[in-house]
């Protein structure tokens, strides 16, 4: 039987859920059994904790606590670890992919990345003018903290997850307006000389979340069936 990891209920750079394709794209895995583990990151969704002392590096931490607990339950083969990740999950699906070994498959939708640097210089330029805590709680309660500024320029996924040697799949939407495709296509391009199985798929007009109907059956099914191939 084959055994995946599913990192899912990521939150993009403004803290919004994102979750109904995950948990259709979760709920299809189980259906054909896979071991599937879903979670909020601390400060998001129903776990404790404050948002705004939300890091990259923390949710890295998280995802790979994670797979410690699911490999630890009777019936999964530690040999067979996947991660899913959405947005800004991509990144920590691509960051955990390149440290922990165990990880085999990975499929990144709409990942963000810090190469090519639109992205990533747009967050820094908004680090200047950092609101205190108490602005944060008086405007929106999701929007992240000095941390977040502070640690990102030694967040590098697109260099960690080159130590990646497993199979990947990125899906990306050709019109994101959120994370530009080209960030998806920077992944594939790094990764695309190895040895490994790796693929990049654009769906056309898609949007960041891939939000009708007909772009949502085509990302859960081409990754489900990705998962059955690679795992």
């Amino acid at each position: 039987m084959h055994r995946v990891r599913q990192l899912p209920s990521f939150t993009d750079l403004r803290g919004r859920r994102l979750n109904r394709t995950e948990f259709k794209t979760a709920r299809e895995l189980a259906a054909i059994g896979f071991y599937v583990l879903r979670f909020d990151f601390r400060g998001s969704g129903d776990s404790a904790g404050d948002f705004s002392e939300m890091t990259i590096g923390g949710e890295i931490s998280d995802a790979i606590k994670s797979i410690d607990v699911l490999t630890a339950m009777p019936g999964v083969d530690p040999e067979r670890i996947g991660i899913l990740g959405l947005s800004m999950g991509g990144c920590v699906a691509a960051c955990v992919s390149g440290q922990d070994a165990r990880v085999k498959s990975t499929v990144m939708w709409a990942p963000l990345s810090d190469d090519p640097p639109d992205r990533k210089q747009e967050i820094l330029e908004r680090a200047k003018s950092t609101p205190t805590p108490e602005e944060i709680a008086l405007a929106n309660p999701n929007i992240v903290g000095k941390a977040f500024y502070e640690e990102l320029p030694d967040i590098s996924p697109s260099v960690t997850i080159q130590q990646f040697t497993g199979a990947l799949l990125v899906i990306h939407g050709s019109g994101d307006d959120v994370v530009p495709v080209s960030h998806g296509k920077r992944y594939y391009e790094l990764m695309r000389g190895r040895d490994a199985l790796t693929e990049l798929e654009v769906v056309d007009k898609a949007d960041h979340t891939f939000n009708a109907v007909v772009w949502e059956q085509a990302v859960v099914a081409r990754s489900v069936a990705w998962f059955q191939r690679t795992l």
